[in-house]
């Protein structure tokens, strides 16, 4: 069988397995990247076969990188961060490759043109206002009311969201969002922001995966969080244990707002609130979930890969999600309880080898500065858990936040 040639745009975090999906299937993988050294930073440069560089935050130069490198024959151009999810669509677009559309793309990217998807659609979602200005914001928290969020529209991994009590907090956050003028890659932060009413619940995520715009997998990832002002994520369970009731609720809602932003295929992770009046969405990601979800808590639990099939999907391949395992999956974060220089990770091999501990990370090297949890910058490091039943994943969870402890002066 010929190998097909699959481009994938700038692999990061994430992103990075795709580069080993795409391999694995057999594939020649060609990765464009903002820069050479990336496949080194972010390990994936065993698994491709070569590479372009290219401002990967213009189309056009994806593009013209593209068509004037030895690669312009290609069977799927897929895009491997959220960053570049909307410039990818244009260039396969233009390639008359497969994608998602660029209005899908262009609304998940940006907050505020989402939240008008989801009003116009009846999805339910939170009341929200765009602002640009100081005198603007302190409006929209008047109609709003407090508590509400502050955030950037078109940002990702909680940079600058803000939990706001009243009108001095408004100034104080306002003040210093406005001076946030690029994101990861140097990406260009909008200068219009997005107020939106503080939705209480817990918090779920769901994984969807489209296909021919029907639900071809779908599940529920349990989260916990920080306390107000900051919500740091702290647990990811897969799948959720509790609320199983609301379920099928939850993940319809999720649905609903995929059709809204105009999704027909491939990979979603929806974050949703599970209010008194039932599931509101917080935001939809045109991409599988992050942190260790997909890449590690859906294969431990079920076999499913969704990168794999993500590439299988773009290469026009027969897709099957037949699970091959049922079993309860976790991730843990580990963070400061102080301020300071962090001296030692106390216990943490003696952690690494407890029973239900699949593998485990350390993000954050001895003589750093660490402080309580803001975002997830903040992360020490984490563990993924894997167990046959939830009682036993229930008991490892508490074993493993007991084991390790950290020395910060």
């Amino acid at each position: 069988m010929n190998k097909k040639r699959v481009l994938i745009v700038e692999p990061s975090f994430y992103g990075v397995k795709f580069v080993e999906a795409a391999k694995n299937l057999g594939n020649e993988v060609i990765v464009i990247v903002s820069k050479r050294s990336n496949p080194q930073k972010y390990g994936y440069a065993a698994s491709c076969d070569d590479l372009i560089v290219a401002d990967i935050r213009d189309d056009n130069a994806i593009y013209q990188a593209i068509i004037n490198s030895p690669y312009a024959n290609l069977a799927a151009l897929i895009p491997a961060t959220d960053y570049v999810t909307e410039v990818t669509a244009k260039v396969a677009t233009r390639l008359g490759k497969f994608s998602n559309s660029v209005k899908a793309t262009k609304r998940a990217r940006n907050k505020d043109l989402a939240r008008e998807q989801f009003a116009k659609n009846n999805v339910p979602s939170a009341k929200f206002q765009v602002v640009s200005n100081e005198r603007d914001a302190k409006l929209a928290a008047y109609k709003i009311g407090y508590p509400l969020i502050l955030k950037p529209t078109n940002t990702a991994s909680s940079i600058d969201v803000f939990y706001i009590r009243n009108e001095a907090e408004l100034q104080m956050r306002f003040e210093q969002i406005v001076k946030l003028k690029t994101s990861y890659m140097n990406l260009p932060v909008r200068h219009e922001y997005i107020m939106e009413e503080f939705l209480t619940g817990p918090e779920f995520s769901v994984e969807l995966f489209l296909y021919q715009n029907q639900i071809a997998f779908s599940d529920v990832t349990e989260k916990h969080t920080t306390q107000p002002p900051f919500f740091v994520e702290l647990e990811h369970i897969f799948p959720t244990t509790i609320e199983i009731e609301k379920k099928s609720e939850i993940i319809n809602t999720a649905y609903q707002a995929a059709q809204a932003l105009g999704f027909h295929d491939g990979p979603l992770h929806i974050e949703v609130k599970l209010t008194k009046n039932g599931p509101k969405i917080v935001e939809v990601n045109g991409r599988p979930g992050g942190d260790n979800i997909t890449s590690d808590l859906m294969i431990n639990a079920y076999g499913v890969n969704i990168f794999e099939k993500t590439v299988q999907l773009y290469l026009h391949e027969k897709l099957s999600f037949k699970k091959t395992q049922q079993k309860f999956t976790a991730t843990v974060f580990f963070f400061a309880q102080s301020k300071g220089i962090l001296q030692k990770i106390n216990g943490w091999n003696s952690m690494c080898q407890q029973s239900g501990v699949v593998r485990a990370s350390i993000t954050k090297r001895v003589g750093s500065f660490v402080r309580p949890p803001e975002n997830s910058d903040d992360r020490i490091g984490y563990a993924i858990l894997c167990c046959n039943t939830l009682k036993e994943l229930q008991q490892a969870i508490n074993k493993v936040k007991n084991l390790v402890t950290l020395t910060v002066i």
